[in-house]
């Protein structure tokens, strides 16, 4: 069987016509290309070229040879341009899974800059719970995960990627929407969209209710800070919403205001310790981090 550094000489010295020019593109020696020819010869059991004035004539065989070995020369280099683009991040896939506050808040922001020096790169998005994370993350179905909440599994690592809080919104004409800075306790007295008590969010509000010897109380009960916001901008009431979901333009009907007390929040990179992480899920994460480096909070605390 021939393999491709046999193909590769026998091309050379088709295209230049002698041993010893073949023998300098090539970086080897005169002899080494001649036994190379000969041993194909032997392998292929008929002869490559003919010598005339010199120079090696190759057979109406020797070129046919040639000219499939090019579709495979054409191959090979399509596989190191392929390992090169991977190495680089700008080829393949990437499936995401994230909350629906990052899916919808961030999440594009950050894929719009990412996808622009990577046009092949093919990306797959779902919104989903931390739960749902988990499931995609265990299975592999998803090469990264993206949550305000980070789970405490040992089959998961997680990475804090960047820094955020909790803000109050509201609708602009909103009384609140007065003040600079919102007590948290103060959301009793208002229609509060808020979260269930066994969810983390909910637990870490309930927690400043807690330390004054309050109750939290709040009209309308949700699951997500994405569909908290979407209830605030529709003038149903005032919610607590991450930063995270408030950056970039889209909320030009609502205030947004900080809290008293401070209620920080991490962005966390979820990935399964199941299978091994793509370099394009490394890279992104990266590219997550340096998106987040200035305090996202501040690009989305004044509306």
């Amino acid at each position: 069987m021939i393999n491709a550094r046999q193909l590769e000489v026998l091309s050379t010295v088709i295209e230049v016509g002698t041993t010893a020019r073949a023998a300098e593109l090539l970086s080897v020696s005169q002899p080494a290309v001649s036994n190379m020819i000969r041993h194909t010869e032997d392998l292929v059991g008929f002869p490559l070229f003919k010598r005339e004035h010199g120079r090696l004539v190759p057979t109406r065989e020797a070129l046919h040879i040639a000219q499939e070995a090019q579709h495979l020369f054409m191959q090979q280099k399509r596989v190191a341009d392929i390992i090169d683009e991977l190495r680089g991040g700008t080829i393949g896939r990437l499936n995401i899974v994230a909350t629906p506050s990052i899916g919808h808040g961030i999440l594009p922001r950050i894929l719009a800059d990412f996808v622009r020096t990577r046009p092949k790169l093919q990306v797959s998005i779902e919104l989903g719970n931390i739960e749902e994370i988990t499931r995609r993350l265990l299975s592999g179905r998803a090469d990264l995960g993206l949550s305000i909440t980070g789970p405490r599994r040992s089959a998961l690592s997680v990475r804090a990627l960047g820094h955020g809080r909790l803000m109050c919104a509201c609708p602009k004409d909103h009384e609140l929407a007065l003040s600079q800075q919102i007590r948290i306790t103060d959301l009793n007295h208002v229609r509060h969209i808020s979260y269930a008590s066994n969810t983390p969010l909910g637990q870490a509000v309930d927690s400043v209710f807690s330390a004054q010897g309050l109750e939290r109380r709040y009209f309308c009960e949700v699951r997500h800070t994405a569909t908290a916001l979407e209830m605030v901008k529709s003038g149903l009431g005032v919610a607590l919403v991450d930063s995270f979901a408030l950056i970039g333009p889209g909320h030009e009907g609502i205030a947004v205001r900080p809290t008293q007390p401070e209620l920080p929040l991490e962005m966390y990179a979820i990935q399964s310790n199941l299978f091994p992480t793509s370099n394009l899920a490394i890279q992104f994460q990266e590219f997550v981090a340096d998106y987040l480096a200035p305090d996202a909070s501040d690009q989305g605390s004044e509306q």
